[in-house]
C-alpha cells in the first residue's frame, strides 16, 4: 500500500468529516421514510367530513365480491356450468379436448341501454378430464373493460384471475373452486348518493379457498374468501365465510364483530 504525503492525508481527512455528516443525515431521512412507508393504512377513515362505518365498508366489499365471482367486471363467471366457460357476463367458450391448453385474445363489445362497453385482454384455460369425461378446468385471465356512458362519463375495470374449477358430482351440478381474484377500477361517475356515505371499492384482492358452488341455484354453499380492499382514504382486510342459502359471515381487520350478509338481497347486519 502506498502512503499519501501528510498534506494529502490531511486534505482527505478534511473531506471525510463533512461526508460522514452528510451520510448520517441521509440515513436518518431514509429510515424516517421507510418507517412512514411501513405504517399500515387505516381501516376506517374519513371521506370529507364523515367516518365510514365498517358495516358500510363490509356491504361494498360483499357487493364487489359478488359481482367479481359472477363475472360482472369482465372476468370468468364461476356460477356458470362446468361444461363451458362463461366470460364477461355474456360470452361462452366451449372447452377444448381433454388435456389441451387454449390461449385466446378477448375482444368483446356490448350495448346495455345507452351504455357501450368493450372487454379486451387475454384468456387461457386448460381442460381437465377423468376417465375421458370433463372434470373441470384451470382458467387464467387478464382483462380490461371500458363502459362509456353519455355525457362523457365512464367506468374502467381491470381484472386478473387464476381459478381451478373442479366438478364435484357426476351430473355437474356442484363445482369446487380455489384461486385468486384481483380487481381495479377507475371511474368518473357521480354516485348521486346525497345524505349517504360513499365507499366504492377501487382495488381488491380475493383469495378463494375450497368454495363449493351449486351452479343450478348459483349459491355458494361453503368455503372462504380472504380479502384486502381499498377505496378513497380507506383500507380493510378480512374473511368471508360462505354458509349456503346465499348467506355469509364477514369479519374485518381481526375485530370480534361478525357481520352477517345475504348475498342475494345484498343486506348486511350484526
Amino acid at each position: 500500500m502506498k502512503l499519501l504525503p501528510n498534506k494529502t492525508q490531511n486534505s482527505v481527512k478534511s473531506y471525510i468529516k463533512p461526508l460522514l455528516a452528510i451520510m448520517v443525515c441521509l440515513m436518518m431521512v431514509y429510515t424516517s421514510c421507510r418507517k412512514a412507508e411501513n405504517n399500515p393504512a387505516p381501516s376506517v377513515t374519513k371521506t370529507t367530513d364523515k367516518v365510514i362505518p365498517q358495516d358500510t365498508l363490509g356491504f361494498h366489499v360483499a357487493l364487489n365480491l359478488t359481482k367479481s365471482l359472477r363475472g360482472s367486471f369482465g372476468g370468468v363467471n364461476l356460477m356458470h356450468n362446468i361444461d363451458s366457460l362463461s366470460l364477461a357476463g355474456h360470452h361462452s367458450y366451449n372447452l377444448p379436448l381433454c388435456g389441451f391448453f387454449t390461449d385466446s385474445l378477448v375482444n368483446l363489445d356490448a350495448t346495455e341501454g345507452d351504455t357501450v362497453s368493450h372487454t379486451g385482454g387475454n384468456l387461457s384455460f386448460f381442460f381437465n378430464c377423468t376417465n375421458g369425461k370433463n372434470s373441470g378446468y384451470i382458467a387464467y385471465d387478464s382483462l380490461g373493460t371500458t363502459r362509456n356512458i353519455p355525457k362523457g362519463l365512464f367506468q374502467n375495470y381491470y381484472v386478473k384471475q387464476a381459478y381451478t374449477i373442479q366438478c364435484l358430482d357426476d351430473k355437474h351440478l356442484f363445482v369446487g373452486v380455489n384461486g385468486d381474484n384481483y380487481f381495479y377500477q377507475l371511474v368518473n361517475i357521480d354516485c348521486a348518493c346525497t345524505g349517504t356515505t360513499y365507499a366504492d371499492v377501487e382495488n381488491s384482492n380475493y383469495v378463494l379457498n375450497n368454495l363449493k358452488i351449486d351452479v343450478c341455484k348459483q349459491d355458494i354453499l361453503s368455503g372462504t374468501a380472504t380479502f384486502k380492499a381499498y377505496g378513497y382514504h380507506w383500507a380493510i382486510t378480512g374473511t368471508v365465510t360462505f354458509l349456503g342459502n346465499y348467506l355469509a359471515d364477514m369479519t374485518i381487520d381481526g375485530n370480534p364483530t361478525v357481520y352477517h350478509m345475504n348475498l342475494q338481497t345484498l343486506t348486511i347486519w350484526h
